[in-house]
């Protein structure tokens, strides 16, 4: 095994190697990500449907919920793993806030489902 400090400097590369290929197959996931939305729309464009494809205004909702539930999950489990007295800080007031935005999102999914059967 190789100590991570050696004169070479090869130690650290290959330390190293392993995030930096992380980051390239993020940005990677992210442009591919891009790209495809791109060509779904241009072809919605081309076949004259793409003002029928109707946006979702609730996505935000969506997105905010669940990374504050994450947020918040992990603080409250991280509390409690470090050998916390049971007071989990804003850890708690993210998750119910989380929550609540989870259960707002899924309400108006299904109010407007049932208008549109409607």
């Amino acid at each position: 095994m190789f100590p991570i400090q050696t004169a070479s400097g090869i130690g650290d590369a290959l330390f190293f190697a392993p995030f930096v290929l992380l980051g390239i197959a993020i940005l990677g996931f992210g442009a591919v990500a891009v790209y495809l939305d791109h060509k779904k729309e241009m072809a919605l464009i081309e076949s004259g449907q793409y003002a029928d494809a109707d946006r979702d205004s609730r996505a935000w909702i969506l997105g905010g919920g669940l990374l504050l539930l994450a947020l918040g999950l992990g603080n409250v489990v991280s509390s409690f793993l470090s050998g916390g007295s049971g007071a989990v800080g804003e850890g708690i007031t993210a998750v119910f806030v989380g929550l609540a935005a989870l259960a707002y999102y899924f309400y108006k999914r299904r109010a407007a489902a049932t208008t549109a059967v409607v």
